[in-house]
């Protein structure tokens, strides 16, 4: 039996014990396959099981797939993972991802991102739908990656037809395989990689600062062998996120699959820059140095080493023979400190993820043990938890944003830029972790409600994507319960609050909906059964509501306190 089958089938028991809410299905088979989606989702996008939960959409008329991930890139970019998953309990068996299924994926894309297509759809899809089609009728263009996901083998000859029959030389659109050994390398990513590279011509090597690098220049296929052997444990220090196809990576399959171009790939790509603990190789020897390397890092061109990766694994016949890519590689022994800065500062392009870059930040330390003394455990870093019983930062940026900043608006697509361009707002100096863990509880209360069917036609046209404006307005209230300003949030008085809110949650939440339905309709002119769904999450989107209702003191005091 494959032991790394093994050791995500007990990952799936750990998720099923120690998140018994999330699975409220009877059959137990669909329970396992569903901690198997979490688990997926969270090791591919590199979060946490709590911020994976979000995106989930599996279950009756999910309209073929069953998570969705969406987030606003620069230059009119929409960025669009979807998952598909099979979980096969046999564990002896090593099963193609079916045929059927990528048919069904194909035919998926092509009716979701296109906003004329009629679907089928249980009420999360057709959440996720209505976002993707409310952003392509706002002129974004989609790049979507379609990930299938299982504890078995790719998909056949028949179901890559089924892709290429569809898409091939479509640069919109990609297909991935992500199965249990890839989860695992994921888990055990942190284990040191000791490896050699075998430079091409001359090199550069210099010593200054009490630190080493080499410059040099090495082909293609050693990058392939690097991202084969070792995968994603090469990036754990890289802050990119890898999501599949866009305008930048698409650019660099063409130079690669051009045979005239592909000779110089070298001077089109800045290639990637490394760190390792120590690095060795023949002085004395002129050129063509082989480097035997020590806890070998990629902190950037992660992406262009994914993309080499995938390109020479879909195109193997090609010659590559001739093909370079720069390296720089930095001995920077175990100094996280230089690490950090070597990677902030080699990183200037979008979209990144800075969030295990600011991790060792004096704020969140602090939160760290701020929350802990308060009773909840905060994880500045990602980790391989099973449990969404803890507070993430991620989750903990999103709720402050929305909650707290007044920026509920952002807090849904912005995710990338958190720890970067919205850090200083979020993360501010007065920012304690008795306000970060109402502004949690309150935002995950709002989203566990989206997830509900209510009766009332007004109500459920909001719901699905009102949830981080409701937070808000939740957070506004409790405030002004206490009569006070969110900096007298503190230790003080955060047992009475957290009861208050505990205790009346239900009523809150109700009223804010209430409210907010009102707003709605004053905003559309018109009941808000008549407002199809990529209207109104466009609205949410927006900031209008904030300025124009939420914002307005007049009408906050008037509607709002009058009851």
């Amino acid at each position: 039996m494959d032991i790394a089958k093994q050791i995500i089938d007990q990952r799936v028991n750990k998720i099923l014990e120690e998140n018994a809410e999330l699975f409220t299905d009877c059959d137990v088979e669909k329970k396992r396959s569903k901690a198997f989606l979490l688990l997926g989702v969270a090791a591919y996008l590199d979060i946490d099981i709590a911020e994976a939960a979000q995106y989930m959409t599996d279950g009756g008329n999910d309209g073929g797939f069953d998570a969705a991930y969406i987030v606003e890139a620069q230059d009119s970019q929409l960025n669009v993972v979807l998952f598909q998953s099979k979980y096969v309990r046999d564990l002896n068996k090593d099963s193609n991802f079916p045929a059927n299924a990528i048919e069904k994926a194909v035919n998926t894309i092509k009716c979701v991102f296109d906003p004329k297509a009629n679907i089928e759809l249980n009420h999360r899809s057709k959440e996720k739908v209505q976002e993707i089609r409310s952003f392509i009728l706002d002129g974004q263009i989609p790049y979507v990656t379609f990930v299938m996901l299982n504890n078995g083998l790719q998909w056949n000859q028949d179901g890559q037809n089924h892709i290429d029959n569809a898409f091939i030389g479509q640069n919109q659109v990609a297909f991935e395989h992500y199965c249990h050994s890839d989860i695992v390398r994921y888990i055990d990513k942190s284990k040191n990689i000791d490896t050699q590279l075998k430079l091409s011509g001359k090199a550069i090597q210099e010593n200054f600062n009490f630190k080493r690098v080499i410059l040099g220049r090495i082909p293609v296929m050693q990058i392939y062998n690097l991202m084969e052997e070792f995968g994603d444990s090469l990036l754990e220090k890289n802050i990119r996120r890898y999501l599949g196809k866009n305008s930048v990576n698409e650019g660099i399959v063409k130079t690669l699959l051009d045979e005239e171009k592909r000779q110089n790939f070298f001077f089109y790509n800045n290639g990637a820059t490394m760190i390792c603990e120590k690095f060795s190789f023949n002085a004395l020897q002129e050129q063509n140095w082989i480097v035997k390397i020590n806890k070998l890092q990629i902190i950037n061109g992660g992406q262009t080493c994914k993309i080499i990766h995938q390109t020479i694994r879909d195109n193997p016949d090609l010659d590559y023979s001739q093909v370079y890519v720069l390296i720089r590689l930095y001995e920077v022994s175990d100094d996280e400190n230089i690490i950090q800065d070597i990677t902030y500062a080699t990183n200037s392009q979008n979209p990144v993820d800075f969030r295990d870059l600011k991790s060792n930040d004096d704020k969140q330390r602090l939160l760290e043990y701020n929350a802990r003394d308060l009773g909840y455990a905060y994880k500045r870093k990602r980790d391989n938890q099973t449990s969404t019983d803890v507070i993430p930062s991620t989750v903990a940026a999103e709720a402050v944003l929305a909650v707290w900043r007044e920026c509920p608006h952002l807090a849904k697509y912005k995710k990338g830029e958190f720890f970067d361009k919205y850090y200083a707002l979020i993360f501010t100096e007065d920012l304690n972790a008795s306000q970060m863990i109402i502004a949690v509880l309150i935002f995950r209360y709002c989203d566990n409600q989206r997830k509900k069917i209510s009766t009332d036609p007004g109500i459920q046209a909001q719901r699905p994507y009102s949830q981080y404006f409701l937070a808000y307005m939740i957070g506004k209230m409790l405030l002004d319960h206490y009569d006070i300003g969110i900096t007298k949030l503190t230790h003080s008085n955060f047992a009475d609050i957290k009861a208050y809110y505990e205790d009346n949650k239900d009523g809150l939440y109700e009223k804010a909906q209430s409210h907010l339905v009102q707003i709605l309709v004053d905003y559309f002119n018109e009941p808000l059964v008549e407002i199809d769904g990529r209207t109104m999450a466009a609205v949410f989107r927006r900031f209008d509501i904030m300025e124009r209702y939420l914002k307005n003191t007049a009408w906050w005091s008037a509607p709002m306190r009058s009851e």
